[in-house]
């Protein structure tokens, strides 16, 4: 990661696909999916909240460039696996 600007960046714009396609989703697909749709939305949201958190106040013991690195490296990863993750359980909803 170059910063953790570029970092809350990625995380708003990952979450903000994840919402949008949900949305777009709920439109097109009938009543029955609408409320694991929403909870799926629901669950980004606090996602969201979360890792804004933990890249603002990191909790690490040991405050090395390599320690802080590593932190944000792991965070960014939690990131792609989670969209990744959810793209995937929306996939299997609408199906």
């Amino acid at each position: 990661m170059a910063s953790k600007r570029d970092l809350k960046k990625d995380i708003n714009y990952l979450v903000d696909e994840v919402i949008g396609t949900c949305m777009m989703r709920q439109t097109l697909n009938d009543q029955k999916t609408q409320e694991e749709m929403d909870k799926l939305i629901r669950e980004m949201l606090d996602f969201r909240e979360d890792m804004l958190n933990r890249v603002n106040n990191p909790n690490i013991e040991e405050k090395t460039g390599k320690a802080i690195r590593n932190h944000y490296r792991s965070l960014y990863g939690e990131l792609l696996t989670r969209v990744n993750g959810v793209f995937d359980r929306l996939d299997a909803i609408t199906e």
